[in-house]
C-alpha cells in the first residue's frame, strides 16, 4: 500500500465519522427540543408571574387562531405564538372563540386566555353561567356532586418511615 492509499482512506473515514457525529448531534437537539415542545404544550404555564400585568388586545372576525396567536405574542400576553397556537388547536375552547376587544393579564396560562376569549364565565340569557362546570354547581344533580368528591386525593403526610 502506498503512502497516497493510506492518507485517502484515513481522510475518507475522519469525514465518514464527522458526518456521523453532525447527524446523531441534529437528531439529538431535534428530540430534546420535540420534547420541551410537547412538555410546555400540557405544562400550560403562563407568561409572566402573578400579579402580571393587563394588556389590551383587539380580536377580529378575520382571525383566525394562528393569528390570534400571533397577535398574543405580539402584545406579550404568551413567550411563544406556535405554542400558544397548537394549544388553542387541542383546546376545548376551539370554536367558541368571539372577536373583541379583551383586557387580559400576562399572567394569565394559555386555557385562561382562551376561556376569556371565549366568553367563559359569561352568563346566559337563564342567568347561569357558562364556564363549563354548571352541571357539577347544581345542587340538583347530587350524582355529579359526589362523584367530584370522591376524587379527592390525600395529601402527602411526610415520612411514612419506609426506611428510605
Amino acid at each position: 500500500m502506498d503512502a497516497k492509499k493510506v492518507v485517502g482512506a484515513f481522510v475518507g473515514m475522519v469525514l465518514r465519522v464527522t458526518i456521523a457525529i453532525f447527524v446523531l448531534y441534529y437528531l439529538y437537539q431535534t428530540a430534546i427540543n420535540a420534547y420541551n415542545f410537547g412538555y410546555r404544550i400540557f405544562a400550560d404555564l403562563p407568561c409572566a408571574i402573578a400579579p402580571g400585568r393587563d394588556i389590551q388586545v383587539t380580536v377580529t372576525e378575520s382571525m383566525d387562531e394562528k393569528a390570534m396567536a400571533k397577535e398574543f405574542e405580539k402584545v406579550g400576553l404568551v413567550e411563544d405564538w406556535k405554542l400558544f397556537w397548537v394549544q388553542t388547536l387541542l383546546s376545548e375552547y376551539k370554536e367558541d372563540l368571539k372577536p373583541g376587544i379583551y383586557t387580559l393579564n400576562n399572567s394569565m396560562n394559555s386555557e385562561e386566555l382562551l376561556a376569556a376569549v371565549a366568553g367563559a364565565g359569561e352568563e346566559d340569557e337563564d342567568g347561569e353561567t357558562s364556564d363549563g362546570n354548571a352541571d357539577l354547581a347544581d345542587p340538583a344533580n347530587e350524582t355529579l356532586m359526589n362523584n367530584a368528591d370522591d376524587e379527592v386525593v390525600p395529601e402527602f403526610e411526610g415520612d411514612q418511615g419506609d426506611g428510605l
